[in-house]
């Protein structure tokens, strides 16, 4: 039977089609996103554009394939129990009801917070009976996996809004101790005067140690203070950034030795993968 998985994000769509829990073949699709400044009217039709940009990559990817399921990882907020998708500010999308936009499929839908599914895709591959899940790409997201009589299941959302509230630095407005690789990739550009792609950072040798070395500090000061409350060393980091952990794995361990920091096995794949495994219990 064949899945397919699809990873929503700020700047893709990741689809991937999948047997057996493993990818046979994959695709991203860079996504132009309009301004935020639209209004509710004219988000609506956004969202309506947005929903025939996926269908076409959709059909334009599995081309005669017989679809037998599909699991959906979206940003932020979505209802689990009925497929639908509350929007996105970063997208510019009002909500979605997946199983009614995706119904020429005549297949089961599931969806979850994308995060969520990058956890449970990493949870298969791996033989750690709890951890924590940080994607780290144009947003950060948190998720906690736990698994009983080789069962995966996630965290209620509770948990993660105490994580999210942690992680918010005191006494500012936006500021995390995890922060975007987004966010990151703006430092760094704002300190070069240019746009630069994002991995840029990594490529220069010369003018990112200091911008690197602050970022690992504040990423140990929140790892920290997450465990002061749930108690969990094993911490894994996926989404985009985690294509580039030669550059801070190793000072990350040395910061955080008493924890076991590890990357994703299929990186920023984990998400697809794990859409494909909803629906999946909470604890």
């Amino acid at each position: 039977m064949k899945k397919l998985g699809i990873d929503i994000g700020a700047s893709h769509i990741g689809l991937g089609l999948i047997e057996n829990n493993k990818i046979i073949e994959k695709t991203y699709i860079l996504y132009k996103r309009p301004s935020k400044i639209f209004n509710k009217i004219l988000k609506k039709y956004i969202t309506k554009k947005y929903i025939k940009f996926l269908i076409k990559n959709i059909d334009n990817f599995i081309k005669n394939n017989k679809i037998n399921y599909i699991g959906i990882g979206c940003p932020g907020g979505v209802d689990i129990n009925n497929a639908i998708f509350y929007g996105s500010e970063a997208l510019v999308v009002s909500k979605i009801d997946f199983k009614e936009a995706l119904s020429k499929y005549n297949c089961e839908i599931y969806i979850d917070n994308d995060c969520n599914c990058a956890a449970v895709g990493e949870a298969y591959f791996n033989n750690y009976n709890e951890f924590l899940m940080i994607t780290i790409g144009t947003g950060v997201g948190f998720s906690l996996i736990k698994k009983e009589n080789n069962t995966i299941k996630l965290s209620k959302d509770e948990e993660i809004w105490k994580i999210l509230k942690i992680n918010k630095i005191p006494n500012t407005k936006h500021d995390k101790y995890i922060s975007s690789f987004k966010k990151l990739s703006k430092r760094y550009n704002k300190l070069k005067k240019k746009k630069l792609p994002r991995g840029s950072i990594f490529e220069d040798k010369n003018k990112n140690q200091e911008l690197l070395l602050e970022y690992i500090d504040d990423f140990t000061k929140g790892i920290n203070l997450i465990n002061q409350e749930i108690k969990i060393k094993n911490i894994c980091i996926g989404g985009s950034f985690s294509n580039y952990h030669e550059h801070y794995l190793k000072k990350l361990k040395i910061k955080l030795k008493e924890y076991d920091i590890f990357i994703a096995k299929n990186n920023n794949d984990s998400g697809i993968i794990g859409a494909t495994m909803l629906p999946i219990d909470r604890y």
